[in-house]
């Protein structure tokens, strides 16, 4: 996948959050998550394939008409924070909640795209490969699943430690969509320092599977 000016390697993002994430209670990032099945090709998508939860749904904005549509589950106890806001990084919500080790539990939400078609198996291949040679990231697994009709696949894996922020597991659902001459690439990422906490696990399951990306005449 060739990158373009609109396009940054995804451990670029990470390491961004982390190092905001310990030096305040606000920011970005999560974990875990169920996927199911293999998605169809990008240029397909519709919003009656979305999945449902019962957490309200933020809408993201977008910087034009052409670019997808996204929403984000967020649950009770989360929070939307701006400190992270530029091209890429679109959203970002933060647990005041579960706060451990320093570190503050988020889920950051970034879209990026290159111009023409691009094979999403490729484009996942590439956006994992940027994460184990850009952040070091290891033990990853990737499920393949779809996201409102989407092709999609959520991967976890452990970061390492950056700075303050120590090693931590993190989730990462991606997305990808074609349209109007371009290939779109949405992430979703969580993480946190607490992984087994009841609450987090379930805030991350619902902010996951009811993720949205959707087509602008879907």
């Amino acid at each position: 996948m060739q990158t373009s000016p609109r396009l940054r390697p995804q451990h670029l993002i990470v390491a961004a959050a982390a190092v905001l994430l310990t030096a305040c209670t606000q920011d970005v990032t999560g974990t875990a998550v169920r996927a199911t099945g293999a998605g169809p090709d990008a240029t397909g998508g519709d919003q009656n394939a979305c999945v449902s939860v019962s957490a309200p749904l933020d809408d993201i904005p977008t910087e034009d008409d052409s670019e997808p549509l996204l929403r984000i589950p967020v649950p009770d106890g989360w929070e939307r924070n701006t400190m992270m806001d530029n091209d890429v990084i679109r959203y970002s919500i933060v647990s005041d909640d579960l706060v451990a080790n320093g570190f503050a539990t988020n889920a950051v939400v970034t879209l990026e795209s290159v111009r023409g078609s691009q094979d999403p198996a490729e484009v996942f291949d590439q956006n994992r490969a940027n994460l184990e040679t850009g952040l070091g990231a290891f033990d990853l697994e990737t499920i393949d699943t779809t996201t409102c009709g989407l092709p999609a696949e959520t991967t976890y894996y452990i970061a390492p430690q950056m700075g303050s922020a120590p090693e931590r597991p993190v989730v990462m659902h991606a997305v990808v969509a074609e349209d109007g001459g371009y290939t779109f690439l949405a992430t979703l990422t969580i993480q946190t320092t607490e992984p087994d906490d009841p609450q987090y696990l379930d805030d991350a399951q619902e902010i996951v599977d009811g993720f949205q990306m959707v087509l602008p005449d879907s």
